[in-house]
């Protein structure tokens, strides 16, 4: 793992949040999921549009999709987000 506290932080914390929040999803979780996709996309947000060759626009635009629909009543049923390659 690179440096924890170096330039790339903020991308790898971002990273490990959206997947978190995956997780806390997928165990019907609510407040964690929006937690984890909230903080992971504000770590990422800094990274736009790519970064490492990874296109952090798509993964953004997907985590806020699932924050909106987690503020509606009832159980979203939602397609994880996808890392994709920029390069």
């Amino acid at each position: 793992m690179p440096d924890r506290k170096g330039p790339e932080a903020g991308f790898y914390k971002g990273l490990i949040q959206v997947a978190a929040g995956c997780l806390h999803y997928s165990r019907h979780n609510r407040r964690g999921a929006v937690n984890k996709w909230r903080s992971g996309a504000a770590y990422l947000r800094p990274y736009l549009p790519a970064h490492l060759d990874v296109s952090l626009s798509p993964l953004v635009a997907r985590v806020d999709e699932h924050l909106a629909a987690m503020g509606a009543t009832g159980w979203p049923d939602l397609t994880m987000p996808v890392i994709e390659l920029s390069g």
